[in-house]
Order: C-alpha cells, then sequence, then structure tokens
C-alpha cells in the first residue's frame, strides 16, 4: 500500500475520453436498461415509504414547499439521515454499473445480472462503509461551512468543498472492487492518485456529466442509455491512476 502510495499517475484526457466512449459503446444499452430498472425499483420503494408516512393526498404539497434550512435540529439531523442511507443503499448497485465497465474492457460478455452482483459479494461492507464515510464528510462539511457563513459565500464554499472531496474520492469504489483494497486504503489512495490529477479529472467528470445530460434532450429515455457513460469514464479514469 504505501508503494502504491508514492507511485505517481497522470492522465491523458485524450486517452481516457477514447477509452471511456469505447466502453460506454459495449455497456451504453445493458447498463441503461439496468440503470432504468434500478431507477423504478427504487421510485417504487421511495414512494411506498413517502406513502406510509405521510397523507396521499398532502404529499404534492409537502414536497413542493419542503426547505431543509428550516428545518429543527432533529428532523435535519433525520433528514440527512434518510439522505445517507439513501446513497448507502444504492450504491451496491452503482457498483454494479462499474463491473460493467470492467467485463466490457476485459472483453467479457455484459450482462443485466451485474446491476446486483456486489449485494451479496465479500466487498459488500467495504463498499458500504467507503460510501457512507465519503457522504458522512460531504454532507458534514457543507453544512458546517454554511451555519459558519450563512449566506451566499456560504453556500458556494459548501458547495466546493463537498464536490472536491466528491473529485478527491472518485475512484476509491473501482479501488475496493477492482484492486481489493479495503475502504480506509481505497480512500487514501484516491485521494494521493487525484490531489495529482485534480484539474484534469475535475474536466472528465465535467465531460461525462455533460454527455451524460444529453440524454435528456433524447426524450428523457435517452438519459438513461448516456448515464453509464458516466460510469464508463470513472472506470477509464480508475484503470490509469488506479
Amino acid at each position: 500500500m504505501q508503494e502504491m502510495n508514492e507511485t505517481k499517475k497522470y492522465l491523458s484526457l485524450e486517452e481516457t475520453i477514447d477509452d471511456a466512449f469505447q466502453i460506454w459503446k459495449k455497456t451504453a444499452l445493458m447498463g441503461g436498461l439496468a440503470f432504468l430498472f434500478l431507477i423504478l425499483i427504487l421510485t417504487a420503494l421511495v414512494s411506498v415509504g413517502m406513502g406510509y408516512f405521510f397523507n396521499a393526498k398532502e404529499l404534492p404539497e409537502l414536497i413542493k414547499d419542503f426547505n431543509p434550512e428550516i428545518l429543527s435540529s432533529n428532523a435535519l439531523l433525520i433528514y440527512f439521515g434518510i439522505v445517507i442511507g439513501f446513497t448507502v443503499l444504492i450504491s451496491p448497485f452503482v457498483a454494479g454499473m462499474l463491473k460493467m465497465a470492467y467485463d466490457a474492457d476485459n472483453g467479457k460478455e455484459v450482462t443485466f445480472s451485474s446491476i446486483y452482483h456486489y449485494v451479496n459479494s465479500p466487498k459488500f461492507l467495504d463498499i458500504i462503509l467507503a460510501t457512507a464515510t465519503i457522504s458522512l464528510f460531504s454532507v458534514l462539511l457543507d453544512n458546517l461551512i454554511k451555519n459558519m457563513l450563512p449566506n451566499t459565500l456560504g453556500e458556494i464554499l459548501g458547495f466546493m468543498v463537498s464536490y472536491a472531496i466528491s473529485i478527491l474520492t472518485f475512484i476509491a469504489i473501482p479501488l475496493v472492487l477492482f484492486k481489493n483494497l479495503n475502504f480506509i486504503d481505497a480512500l487514501k489512495l484516491s485521494c494521493s492518485r487525484i490531489l495529482n490529477n485534480f484539474f484534469p479529472v475535475l474536466l472528465l467528470m465535467i465531460i461525462a456529466g455533460i454527455f451524460s445530460i444529453i440524454g435528456i434532450i433524447a426524450f428523457c429515455i435517452g438519459l438513461f442509455f448516456t448515464i453509464p457513460f458516466a460510469y464508463a469514464m470513472q472506470y477509464s479514469i480508475y484503470k490509469r491512476l488506479g
């Protein structure tokens, strides 16, 4: 692990983008279907859960008027707990999207079952812990800054710090999956490698985000088939920095 930390690696933007496109072309259809299936299941679960706690007739108005900033301290803790819990809940399925990219890159068949491959695997706990750690730090620092600077500057700085954490830990999950690192070592190595390539990784993330959002133009449903490009890009970055 120490030797891995000391080894510096650098990204080639052109090679990384090209590689991500090649992987995406092999995963777009199956990845899109898997992502659509996941969204439908999660939407159903959220709808049932919210319907259980709230009156169905009042729910649209509650969602419309919802504002985390006016919640009490206890309610805010519950809200953040739900957000972090939801993120952790879907993390094994997100890992499944990365497995699709890995399989495509290594000449293996890309299958729908990859979406739940890590749900019952030895890496499940490290996936959960890595995701929970990232989410917790991101939420805590974001809100700490907003409380210290309760104005527009606080909003901007909070967002920037939260996003910086997302960038620095961008390859942590792939390191858990494909390098067999525990979640602590994966987070450390991800921060170390990306720190030397922060702005190239930021640019690649923006490109992946723009490409994914292009799917909205394609009658919305196209979004589900461009979203896999984000995971192809994440895997491609990992492959060069991991």
